[in-house]
């Protein structure tokens, strides 16, 4: 995964807004900093931009680079669309 910030896509940009315009309970997985994987249910509250990257602030007030979301409930980000799944299907 690069490091240096890729922009991503308007459409998804878009989509990203309506869940935090609505404060919708959303499914998100997301690399950290560390390139863990981490998922979890959420909210979107704000987006911020620091140093020429793009943020969504989560409701815990964790911040994630716009460019290492994988999914949002069912929909792969732009990029990652190959990537599997792994929510659990218990």
């Amino acid at each position: 995964m690069p490091t240096d910030y890729q922009p991503i896509a308007c459409g998804f940009y878009d989509e990203l807004e309506a869940i935090a315009t609505r404060k919708k309970q959303v499914y998100l997985q997301y690399f950290n900093d560390l390139r863990q994987l981490c998922q979890g249910t959420t909210s979107l509250k704000t987006f911020v931009t620091r140093d020429h990257a793009e943020y969504a602030v989560l409701a815990s007030g964790e911040e994630v680079r716009l460019d290492h979301i994988i999914r949002i409930d069912d929909t792969a980000a732009p990029g990652f669309a190959e990537y599997p799944d792994f929510r659990c299907g218990c």
